[in-house]
């Protein structure tokens, strides 16, 4: 499936507003937890075990990278 640039940022949008609302309710650490177990299953399911294997440790290789969101999260 290709999916533009336009409808990644749409969808980009979509979930941030979600993640945010989510955090509002239950709080940031437990959202986190359970986007990041979700998206590592999703990553998973789609990919042969090397190239899984290969994306979670550059994510891994990329914590330092990581930017915070522009307002606290954490309350």
């Amino acid at each position: 499936m290709d999916v533009s640039d336009k409808q990644l940022q749409q969808l980009y949008k979509n979930f941030l507003e979600f993640a945010d609302h989510m955090t509002g309710e239950y709080g940031a650490m437990e959202v986190a937890a359970i986007m990041m177990t979700q998206a590592l299953s999703i990553y998973k399911s789609a990919l042969p075990e090397d190239d899984y294997n290969r994306m979670v440790d550059n994510i891994s290789s990329m914590r330092d990278k990581v930017q915070t969101f522009g307002k606290p999260v954490l309350q």
